[in-house]
């Protein structure tokens, strides 16, 4: 459904074979709670809450929203009862919404998908309007706080950047603060046969949900698309905004369980023009191992060791964006070698294989003095 998905999927399946995991998971409705059903196999126990979030007015409140957005109470319980069912010795909460499930007396891990307080400070000092501006900075500030104490809080906290790991380290000096990288199978995610008949498209995958998708979609449909009406332009994803207003060469479709077969090498050029968030994108690493060339932004590469012009190009403004789409639909032969450039800097760096180890460390010498 999403990158922090893909990710979490993969971590418990490699801890699993090594440890007894239980899995405690929000889910929306019954179809989400169907897609435990591959955990079951592998964990100990896997159990779903159904989220309700608090949506009563806490005006002037210090906690950021997203507490109230995931404190239901049978969740609080459910951790409760599975530490002392199970006599849990490690206890990985996943997103900082989930911070609030740290219970004392078990060693800790806190998996910062991104850093929340970082992007909110982006958002204050792009904004413009002075109303807006200063509920941005109010928002800022909660995140700020709650980020930092709970970060402070937990044991051990794991990034998917070391730009996001630096971050937190100038708020936390000294804390174990690490990264470890998203990963891929390269086996699963190999480059599909050549496809002459394919034509030549630009694709960009993304769940809606998330701002920097709906930026960079936008992004995509005003700045981008009209200057190339011969190319066909792709966007994919659920929950995609409603005031996209495509163009004729602009098809907007939903979600896709299986996006393999649309990442056909050399003649899928993958866009992804974000301008905000932090963390690592998984529809990067799937677009790298699938050896298509990709144009994306300086925030877009954070967390991939990417020289400019030779796994990726990296364009930040929609000039320049231009510029790379015009340059990659002119050379085909610069496609491709781009294409397996960045699938060998994914078969050197982010096989899921490789990371495995960084994963187990992620949980050893769970000891606990308190």
């Amino acid at each position: 459904m999403h990158g922090g998905g893909v990710r979490m999927y993969h971590n418990i399946r490699i801890l699993a074979q090594h440890h007894c995991v239980h899995v405690l998971s929000f889910v929306e409705s019954d179809a989400e709670r169907d897609l435990l059903g591959p955990l079951e196999g592998i964990c100990a126990s896997v159990k779903a809450v159904r989220r309700i979030p608090d949506f009563r007015p806490h005006w002037l409140s210090p906690l950021p929203f997203l507490v109230r957005e995931f404190s239901t109470p049978e969740m609080h319980r459910a951790v409760d009862d599975v530490i002392r069912k199970a006599k849990i010795d490690v206890l990985q909460c996943e997103y900082l919404q989930m911070a609030q499930f740290r219970r004392r007396g078990v060693f800790s891990v806190l998996t910062a998908h991104e850093v929340l307080s970082k992007n909110a400070r982006d958002a204050f000092i792009k904004e413009r309007d002075p109303r807006e501006k200063t509920r941005l900075f109010y928002r800022w500030m909660q995140l700020l706080r709650y980020e930092v104490r709970e970060s402070g809080r937990f044991h051990r906290v794991i990034t998917m950047t070391e730009e996001d790991a630096r971050y937190l380290k100038s708020y936390l000096p000294g804390h174990d603060i690490r990264a470890i990288p998203i990963g891929i199978d390269p086996i699963e995610f190999s480059p599909l046969s050549d496809d002459p008949e394919q034509p030549l498209t630009a694709l960009f995958v993304g769940n809606f949900r998330h701002s920097p998708n709906v930026e960079a979609a936008r992004f995509l449909v005003r700045e981008i698309a009209p200057a190339f009406p011969e190319v066909r332009f792709l966007v994919l994803g659920p929950h995609a905004p409603g005031d996209l207003h495509p163009g004729a060469n602009v098809s907007v479709a939903g979600y896709v369980a299986d996006t393999r077969r649309l990442h056909r090498r050399p003649n899928t050029i993958v866009v992804a023009p974000l301008f905000s968030g932090t963390g690592q994108r998984v529809k990067l690493l799937e677009a790298f191992c699938m050896a298509c060339p990709v144009i994306t932004t300086d925030v877009g590469v954070m967390g991939f060791p990417i020289t400019n012009g030779q796994q990726a190009i990296v364009a930040n403004t929609a000039e320049e964006f231009r510029s790379a789409l015009g340059v990659l639909i002119a050379r085909p032969d610069y496609r491709r070698n781009m294409g397996d450039q960045a699938r060998k800097m994914i078969l050197e760096r982010f096989s899921w294989d490789g990371l495995a180890r960084d994963f187990l460390h992620g949980v050893e010498k769970a000891l606990v003095s308190n």
